[in-house]
């Protein structure tokens, strides 16, 4: 029965992501695991379950019927396991995280080291990246996102804010003409992070200025690599405060407008209440909210 469950786990994963590798990483093993179970499946079933291709995956008739009943059994056992942990401070499972390539609240990190500490039975990993990843896909668990977001069914909590400058070298603005207000940003070259063009806000007390960014003199990927071209250069950068504290003090780095302030990013925890591990992602969140983080430059 143990083995039948199995198999009915990855089917159901298969049915959910539509791809043999997807369903692998949200179950945390390799695809030809994953090929296996919904082999043996069928040879149970004496039922081709999944028609593949070189192109594409499908669901038989019988294998849509199969998992849509699988699956909402498979959501009854979840709801009767997840009232039984309701009674118990024992968690235990894995969970993928992902979060941006630099974390501009070290707390928040640490916050997370605690949670592991803690329950030594919940297996951590942890993916740092600047992508957008997909939490619908079942690859990740739970997301540490800067930002606002765009509307969705995720369940969203805020676990802080970050403050980001505007900085340059002091020879990128002995090159140019004094700045005497954000409408004199757009003049200068800019790092950015996107290929579109990028509006900043500013406020000044109840001054509220938006400048619209079109000379983007470099493109990056990373926020670590949006601090390197600064550091040469290039252009001015849009810095979390946090990453550039060391070369403000030393006068490496000089903020531009300082009588302006950029507004502060939110920094949220996204995840999706379907997961099958969303019960240690709650807990987590949870444990996060209540931690001691502080608001770097805030």
């Amino acid at each position: 029965m143990y083995r039948l469950l199995q198999s009915l786990a990855a089917f159901i994963a298969v049915g959910d992501t539509g791809a043999f590798v997807k369903a692998a990483a949200r179950l945390g093993v390799t695809p030809s695991v994953v090929s296996h179970h919904i082999a043996r499946l069928e040879d149970e079933l004496g039922e081709t379950l999944v028609h593949r291709t070189t192109r594409k995956l499908s669901l038989s008739a019988n294998g849509q019927r199969l998992y849509d009943s699988a699956r909402m059994a498979m959501a009854d056992l979840d709801v009767a396991l997840e009232r039984a942990r309701a009674n118990t401070e024992d968690l235990a499972g894995a969970l993928r995280i992902a979060l941006p390539a630099f974390v501009p609240d070290p707390a928040l990190e640490h916050r997370i080291m605690e949670f592991a500490r803690r329950y030594e039975h919940v297996a951590l990993s942890l993916d740092y990246t600047d992508d957008v990843v997909d939490l619908v896909d079942g690859s990740y668990d739970l997301a540490i996102r800067l930002g606002q977001l765009p509307s969705s069914s995720l369940r969203r909590r805020q676990l802080g804010r970050v403050t980001h400058v505007l900085v340059a070298i002091p020879a990128l603005l002995d090159a140019h003409a004094a700045l005497n207000g954000p409408e004199d940003l757009a003049r200068l070259p800019a790092v950015t992070m996107s290929a579109s063009v990028v509006e900043l806000e500013l406020t000044q007390g109840a001054a509220v200025a938006t400048v619209r960014l079109e000379r983007s003199r470099i493109q990056v990927q990373s926020i670590h690599g949006a601090k390197a071209a600064t550091l040469s250069g290039l252009a001015f950068g849009n810095l979390p405060i946090s990453l550039v504290a060391q070369e403000l003090a030393s006068g490496e780095l000089v903020r531009l407008l300082p009588g302006w302030e950029l507004t502060p990013l939110i920094v949220q925890a996204v995840w999706p209440a379907n997961s099958r591990r969303h019960h240690i992602a709650d807990r987590l969140v949870q444990f996060l909210v209540a931690g001691p983080t502080h608001h770097p430059g805030g």
